[in-house]
Parts: C-alpha cells; structure tokens; sequence
C-alpha cells in the first residue's frame, strides 16, 4: 500500500479508542480485511460517515513509523440504514463479517468483498424474509470460496443425479462429513448412517441450484420452512466445522439468526 491510496471498503466494525479516537475495521477488494485509525471526536464529520455497515469510496494514509493506517477521507455510497431497524439483518451482518475476519477472506480479497457486498447490499433491498433467504445463499458461496462447498449435483455413492424426479418429495438424503458430499435416499438404505447428517432430497436439490444459477435466478427459488430450517443447520455446521471454532454471531444470534 502506497502512503495514500483509496478503494472501495465496507466498515465492519468500529472500537473506541482513547478518547476521541476509534479502531476500524474494513475489508476492501485489494487488500481484504484492513485495521485503520479514526482521529476525531463526536462532532467530527468523518466521525458521522465512518459508521458500521456503511461501505463507499475511502482514502487511507500509511504512516510506516507509527506503522498505523488512518482514514483520512470516507465517502459513502450505502448506508445500510435498516439493518439498525432489523434484528435479523443486523447479526446477517454481523456473521458475514465475522466470516470474513477469521477466515482471513478465504484467501481471496476480491471475491470475498464481492461476496459480502453483494450480500449487505441485496439484505437493504429486502424484506427479513427474503434476507434469512440470502444468508443461506451468502453461506453456500463463501463455503465454495473456501474451497469446502460439499458436491451436490449427484450422489456420492452411487453418481445418480438428485435432480432424477423418481425421487420421493419427501426422500431423505444424507450429508456424509467423511466424503464431504451427499448420499441419494437409495443408497442411504444401504451405509451405515452414523455420522451423517439428514436432509430433504428438496434442500440437496435447492443447493445444487445454488451452485449452477446465477445469483438474479438463485434469488426466484422459494422454500418451505423445514427445508429452510434444514439448510441453515447444515450450513452453520458447515461453516463452523470447516473453521474448527464457534462463530460468536451464531451463537449470540441463535434464535435469531
């Protein structure tokens, strides 16, 4: 980074200080997750604009003796204001970036900016339905990016396709943590089920089109609530289990999330 340079970021989270100082934390698409300095008391103007969730253009000057990155100019091109006003789109939130923190970006500063961006940015258009929708799209993909996303467009066992329609509506397939993919209802007839988790044929199906559709087509697809309630647990446990610790947001969120 040159002593000062802008680009494009999301505050994820702000910390006192000293007295009128705070600590943020942003991510942007170069260099992924950033830790700066806000000099300013509460009448500061950048005070007002550097706010949780607002995401713009900002400038940033290194200071190599100090080793400190300071904001030195924000401006805002989303406010996010309803995520202040929802419950649910506030831990969303707040779980995305905590994703992004302990993960380091997944590896790829581009594609996780992307991701988080698309996602706070897709909640503010809807409703918390649509949104408890989108985290589980959010979720999928970050698992592809992290290089973990189980296969889902055919049975790990016997390579029969979940989309083959002589499936019962309500056939059982089975997630096995040992292949990392998922076992059609035929074959779960015949392995052992320890350590695998169950799922509706529909939820393996609703994720294999997560996987091939385009984000503005993945948004049309429609759930009932156990599915969905059986592709969050699955992704929680996922997500949880690929970074081998607690998400914080999860577990505060639970109920809520």
């Amino acid at each position: 980074m040159n002593r000062s340079s802008s680009t494009n970021a999301i505050i994820l989270s702000l910390k006192p200080l000293g007295e009128n100082n705070s600590s943020v934390t942003l991510i942007t698409p170069e260099s992924g997750i950033v830790y700066a300095v806000l000099y300013g008391g509460p009448k500061s103007r950048l005070r007002s604009l550097v706010a949780q969730w607002n995401s713009g253009k900002v400038w940033l000057y290194e200071n190599p003796e100090k080793k400190q990155i300071k904001i030195s100019d924000f401006e805002v091109t989303n406010y996010h204001a309803s995520f202040s006003q929802n419950l649910f789109k506030s831990y969303a939130a707040s779980l995305a970036a905590e994703l992004a923190i302990k993960t380091r970006c997944g590896g790829s500063a581009a594609q996780c900016f992307q991701l988080v961006n698309g996602f706070l940015n897709g909640m503010e258009l809807c409703d918390e339905k649509q949104s408890r929708l989108g985290l589980l799209r959010f979720l999928w993909r970050y698992l592809e990016l992290l290089g973990i996303q189980p296969q889902t467009h055919a049975c790990g066992s016997c390579g029969k396709t979940f989309l083959d329609t002589r499936f019962a509506p309500d056939a059982v397939s089975y997630y096995n943590g040992m292949e990392n993919c998922f076992i059609c209802p035929n074959c779960g007839e015949h392995v052992s089920r320890e350590n695998m988790i169950s799922v509706k044929t529909t939820a393996v199906q609703y994720l294999s089109a997560l996987s091939v559709l385009s984000p503005a087509e993945a948004r049309k697809l429609s759930i009932n609530e156990e599915i969905y309630g059986q592709i969050k647990q699955l992704v929680f446990f996922l997500i949880e289990n690929s970074i081998d610790q607690k998400l914080n947001s999860i577990e505060t969120g639970m109920g809520i999330l």
